[in-house]
């Protein structure tokens, strides 16, 4: 069986080259868990400008925002933003 593969947006890649080391291992695991679940239960959902649904998932600091795309077995991380606490 194939697995799926991490794809950011530039956007998102520019966020999260920006972060600190100790914030950067904090979004790999969190991503490493998106990969392993892709189809796990999200904090909550948007749909975008195309009309597209969007899930979030809260993972302490963060917000991450993506799509499935199930064709190809990527996960599209669209946006994260840090949690304001």
């Amino acid at each position: 069986m194939a697995s799926w593969k991490l794809v950011l947006d530039e956007a998102a890649f520019q966020f999260f080259n920006g972060l600190r080391a100790a914030e950067r291992r904090k979004a790999l695991d969190a991503f490493e868990q998106l990969k392993r679940d892709p189809n796990r239960q999200h904090d909550f959902g948007i749909r975008d400008v195309t009309g597209r649904f969007l899930s979030v998932l809260a993972v302490r600091p963060f917000l991450i925002t993506y799509w499935l795309d199930d064709f190809v077995l990527e996960v599209r991380v669209v946006d994260i933003q840090r949690v304001r606490r």
